[in-house]
């Protein structure tokens, strides 16, 4: 617990109680309760809140704040959070908009809202000196940066020592009396703090009725569109591992589309489809350029001992890590452009409209069911195939992650044999450390070119590509018992 006076719900811990406070009634007295009682100056914090024309933000319950000292938070309802400069774009003097992009969309931001918190601290302290308590009485006031309209609120938190001491219950009592006895003839009410009005997209479509596929599909795709713009701050940021959480979100968004037809319009569908595919491919891009450079030392080990040295590792690491920074940042433009934006916009809308397609109306579990048996017939197909080419295989994979996705995204509308999601994720692996076995072994033999003509032993590279060519071979074995099985 602080001893100093702290600035307003920063420094402050969190508190033991708190009361809202509808009026201007004073602290109970407090003297009789401690040795001894230090009353501070109150200390005011002011801060704007910024937004768009539209209330974007506060459409989507995100409040983006800005401290006098020019620091920057965002609250996404569970407690602001400090912001520093975005990634790429790094002016102290603009707001900070990668946190927030994937809502803005390229809409201009300013100040909505000015507000105004004040809080005012006793501490109450034992014979021993300690600090055995604290009560903070904040009263935040708001008001419209083009108006003189304001409005206030206004609440008392306790804070202890976590000692669970006499004092600290002797205080949350006379709290919790004073707080909820009648106020005084005197006492003014203090009108709650207004939410900002959000932006109306258009007038909400008529939800589909409950248990039909156009509302399960609904319902999915909301799910997922949370995923979404939670991930996508994440990738601007640079976070480890958002590459691949956010292409596995973009992934399952165009499975379900897929595997779902027909719920919704098709045309509208579609195309959202073929726009997640075009973020997709350079998510996939940014992704091989992590594995890559991530898997290097594996990689290393895979060969004989001796074969690859050092100098080699640092050339080939330094070249990958440029690799994974590039389609990163190429990655984080493609975020940052139009195309994107209408994406998103493209989601919303069907989630807004609802359009419905041609099996709107079905029962969901009939619907589903058929659906299911469907993508399995493809998946059946395409292992009869009995290829071993590499592109099929690949083809054999992305069919069984549709198939895979669907059957997660069903939920509890059918048991439509979810007991075999565990060998189709094995499908999927296995297939997949063979193909991440070629592209490395690819890579090494792209990578030795330019060092062999920059004079440099390149006899490392053919080690390291020669391990990944045996890794494949060995996963392409194991990879034809899966798929008997499947």
């Amino acid at each position: 617990m602080p001893s100093q006076h702290p600035a307003p719900d920063t420094a402050r811990t969190d508190p033991r109680r708190s009361w809202r406070v509808p009026d201007d009634r004073r602290l109970p007295a407090l003297e009789p309760l401690a040795s001894a009682v230090e009353r501070h100056e109150a200390v005011t914090l002011r801060e704007t809140l910024w937004d768009t024309e539209e209330r974007v933000l506060a459409g989507e319950g995100v409040t983006l704040t800005r401290a006098h000292d020019g620091s920057w938070s965002l609250d996404r309802g569970e407690g602001p959070e400090p912001l520093g400069p975005d990634l790429d774009f790094p002016d102290v003097e603009q707001p900070p908009r990668d946190a927030v992009e994937v809502f803005l969309r390229g809409r201009a931001v300013g100040t909505v809202r000015l507000r105004d918190t004040t809080t005012t601290l006793v501490t109450l302290g034992g014979k021993d000196g300690r600090v055995r308590a604290e009560i903070a009485d904040v009263r935040v006031d708001e008001g419209d940066p083009d108006t003189t309209t304001l409005r206030s609120a206004r609440w008392w938190a306790l804070s202890d020592d976590g000692r669970d001491g006499a004092t600290a219950r002797a205080a949350e009592r006379a709290l919790d009396d004073a707080a909820t006895e009648p106020p005084s003839t005197s006492a003014v009410a203090v009108p709650p703090t207004p939410v900002l009005a959000p932006e109306r997209r258009g007038n909400r479509a008529k939800r589909p009725r409950s248990g039909t596929a156009a509302a399960f599909v609904l319902r999915v795709l909301e799910s997922l569109r949370t995923d979404l713009v939670a991930v996508d701050p994440r990738v601007r940021a640079d976070e480890h591992e958002s590459v691949h959480d956010f292409r596995k979100v973009v992934r399952r968004l165009r499975s379900v589309l897929a595997a779902y037809r027909g719920a919704l319009d098709r045309d509208a569908t579609e195309a959202l489809r073929a726009a997640l595919a075009q973020v997709g491919r350079v998510a996939g891009a940014a992704r091989d350029a992590e594995v890559l450079h991530g898997g290097l030392f594996r990689s290393a080990a895979r060969a004989p001992d001796g074969f690859v040295d050092a100098p080699t590792l640092d050339r080939i690491g330094e070249r990958a890590a440029a690799l994974r920074s590039a389609a990163a940042a190429e990655l984080r433009q493609v975020l940052r452009s139009d195309d994107w934006f209408r994406a998103l916009d493209a989601l919303d809308q069907i989630l807004l409209r609802a359009p419905a397609g041609p099996h709107a109306q079905d029962d969901a579990a009939a619907f589903v069911a058929k659906r299911i048996d469907r993508e399995r017939a493809r998946v059946r197909r395409l292992v009869d195939g009995g290829s071993d080419d590499l592109d099929a295989l690949h083809e054999i994979r992305k069919a069984a992650r549709r198939l895979r996705y669907a059957l997660q995204a069903a939920g509890d509308v059918a048991d439509l044999g979810k007991r075999r999601l565990g060998r189709l994720r094995r499908v999927q692996e296995t297939l997949g450390d063979a193909l991440d076995a070629a592209h490395a072994a690819n890579a090494y033999r792209r990578l030795s070119g330019p060092a062999a003509r920059d004079g440099a032993d390149t006899f490392g590279y053919g080690a390291l590509a020669t391990a990944e060519h045996a890794v494949l071979e060995r996963g392409l074995r194991r990879s034809r018992k899966v798929l008997a099985r499947l």
